[in-house]
């Protein structure tokens, strides 16, 4: 069995010798049955026969003391007539029998009906009289007719015997059938789960996660068939798909650049005009004023370059292309910056909320991490329109060795009916050219890479909070570098 399930047999080919195995093994156990039953029945009728012999040979023996006690020819002729139809019975049981067992008493009972012949015959030939009949020749005649009649029975209890056996042995076979049977019945469900519905289970389980955006590669089974080949090609097409989610990722962050353009351009705004008032007013005072004054408006100038420079370092930071790679990070420098970035995109009637320890760092990749931070918080900006709160929250969850980032708002909360599709790649509620659905499946992606979980809690009504837990410690074994 264990070489038939390693050998390099196709899925097709597999099917086919299960169910082989299992009808021949099934009829292997029926003609084995059949046999025994066709024994059974051949000795039933050499018990027949042997019964009719008996039988006979009890006439023998009966019409044999009639002559003895009468002395009557006519009780003689009966005797030899019967003993003739004991010779044509024992003939035609020798030559229907198989079993060598029982030749030797068939040759006995045949010498014995012999010597009975001869003795009758001597019986015959000493005279009907009294003193014949009493003689030593009648003595003998008694004495073989007696063996004679224990032979016959004995052939019959012999054979009754046999039967016996017989159907012990048939019992025993029908109860080793029946185990065989539920051997088979338990073994090759059991190959047939392992080496086909339990991998088939494992390719439909990653097609699922496929479906909903969870791109893991699969342990290939070693059945050397098409479901090795095609868990395999899943492997590789999960590779490529990621490889195309990055670009994805990649292609949404210019999107998302492009959407905070006019908000940078904003911020930008202010400092330079800072630095351009200062600058003027230094130019006009510089030969009159004094010289604290003029330091202050060139604090205020190198404060304002400082602030511009944060803001463009910022957006370059996130849109730069990076190889994954876990750094530990600061998660209240990370918000800040993130915040900074997607504050243009608030109305003045929406709050961002900002609440994370300073001391709460974790490992991760800074850019991947914030470009999840950012669609979270888009989506909540949108979510509340022109009035409402969008809290950017983070804890330590000791119990769990983990880090707890929220982003809540107070919008109008995301219906129960969608809410276990809204991480599902292109999926989205918004209308037609306002939304491609990636935002979240990238959310999770990014999430999942990092050994995290993303959930969502939400009422109709009352807001939606997304909830990344991310391990305080790295799980994946490569070193960590410190940045803020």
């Amino acid at each position: 069995m264990a070489h038939f399930a390693s050998a390099s047999l196709s899925l097709r080919q597999k099917i086919v010798a299960i169910l082989v195995l299992y009808v021949l093994g099934i009829g292997a156990m029926a003609l084995i049955s059949y046999e025994d039953l066709r024994t059974m029945e051949d000795k039933l009728e050499f018990m027949r026969l042997g019964h009719v012999i008996a039988n006979t040979i009890l006439e023998v023996r009966r019409y044999e003391k009639n002559y003895l006690l009468y002395g009557l020819p006519e009780d003689l002729e009966e005797d030899r007539r019967y003993l003739e139809t004991s010779f044509q019975t024992l003939a035609v049981l020798t030559a229907e029998v198989r079993d060598l067992k029982v030749s030797p008493q068939l040759d006995a009972l045949d010498g014995l009906l012999r010597d009975y012949q001869k003795a009758l015959d001597d019986l015959a030939a000493a005279g009907g009289g009294q003193d014949a009949r009493d003689g030593e020749a009648a003595l003998r005649l008694r004495e073989i007719g007696k063996g004679l009649a224990d032979a016959a029975d004995g052939v019959v209890d012999f054979e009754r015997n046999r039967i016996r056996d017989l159907l012990r042995l048939l019992g025993i076979q029908l109860l080793g059938a029946v185990a065989v049977a539920a051997a088979l019945g338990v073994a090759l469900p059991l190959l047939m789960f392992r080496k086909i519905f339990k991998p088939l289970g494992v390719i439909r389980a990653a097609t699922l996660d496929i479906a909903r955006g969870r791109f893991k590669e699969i342990p290939v089974a070693n059945t050397s068939d098409e479901i090795e080949q095609v868990m395999a090609a899943i492997n590789r097409m999960v590779a490529e798909i990621e490889r195309r989610q990055d670009q994805l990722v990649q292609s949404k962050k210019l999107s998302s650049i492009g959407t905070l353009t006019a908000g940078v351009a904003h911020q930008l705004n202010n400092p330079l005009n800072n630095i351009s008032t200062s600058s003027q007013i230094a130019l006009e005072e510089l030969e009159t004023a004094d010289p604290a004054f003029l330091k202050k408006l060139l604090g205020n100038i190198h404060q304002e370059t400082l602030r511009a420079r944060d803001i463009v370092q910022g957006l370059l930071e996130f849109s730069r292309v990076r190889e994954f790679s876990l750094r530990l990070v600061s998660l209240a420098e990370l918000a800040r910056r993130t915040v900074r970035l997607v504050s243009s995109q608030a109305s003045s009637g929406v709050r961002l909320a900002l609440d994370v320890p300073e001391d709460l760092s974790v490992p991760a990749d800074a850019s991947r991490l914030q470009e999840a931070l950012l669609n979270l918080l888009i989506n909540a900006i949108q979510a509340v329109g022109g009035q409402g709160e969008v809290r950017l929250a983070a804890r330590r969850d000791p119990d769990a060795d983990e880090a707890v980032i929220t982003v809540s708002d107070t919008g109008p909360g995301i219906p129960a009916d969608i809410r276990g599709r809204i991480f599902d790649p292109f999926y989205t509620t918004k209308e037609e050219g306002k939304g491609t659905g990636l935002g979240l499946s990238i959310v999770y992606g990014i999430v999942e890479k990092h050994a995290g979980s993303v959930t969502v809690e939400s009422e109709p009504g009352q807001g939606a909070a997304f909830h990344i837990r991310l391990p305080l410690t790295e799980r994946t074994g490569p070193k960590m570098d410190a940045t803020p």
